[in-house]
């Protein structure tokens, strides 16, 4: 089975999930990493914009589950709550790194996302990594929700805890962000 409009589980697989939760079967891991796991591989890579450490956090984020079992097996909305713990450990290994500037090579992570045709060239890439940079990290998710995971506000809402005018404002602001970014880097070219 697949996602239904890409961030909630069926019903079906989240009953299932819980059941195999609640007989300790470790099989579980597996139905949600089969479900979201590409999606929740997305939204930590468009926190933390390198490959590396999102797949550091991806790991620390299913022994968190599986520690956190009982949790996860009562909780309301799974795809909200598993999103919500990967969110939680990529905020949490953000704080434990050593204090260094970003690479700006980083943010282009969060660009190839999108395996579309349509890539921009060297310049381009550059310019759209460094307006990417500057954005505060809610509008960044957001953002990245929005574009790269084809999320609709109300999915973002559910996952980050938000409303959905909230997830619509900080993706409207980061967007009128990033194109003043964009015309400021454009002009001094």
């Amino acid at each position: 089975m697949t996602l239904i409009k890409h961030s909630s589980m069926e019903k079906e697989i989240e009953l299932k999930i819980k059941r195999l939760i609640k007989k300790d079967d470790c099989s579980a891991l597996e139905v949600i990493y089969d479900e979201i796991g590409k999606n929740l591989y997305k939204y930590i890579l468009s926190i933390l914009c390198s490959d590396s450490k999102a797949e550091e956090v991806m790991q620390n984020l299913f022994v968190a589950i599986a520690e956190k079992r009982n949790r996860v097996a009562t909780a309301r909305n799974l795809t909200g709550y598993i999103f919500a713990m990967a969110r939680n450990q990529a905020f949490s290994f953000i704080r434990n790194e050593p204090k260094h500037e970003r690479n700006i090579e980083d943010y282009k992570n969060i660009l190839i996302l999108n395996n579309s045709d349509n890539r921009p060239d060297k310049n381009e890439l550059e310019q759209i990594t460094h307006a990417l940079s500057s954005l505060p990290v809610g509008q960044k998710e957001v953002i990245s929700m929005k574009i790269f995971q084809d999320m609709t506000f109300e999915e973002i809402g559910k996952i980050l805890n938000i409303s959905v005018n909230t997830a619509a404002s900080r993706y409207r602001y980061g967007i009128e962000k990033l194109r003043i970014k964009l015309k400021e880097l454009q002009d001094e070219i």
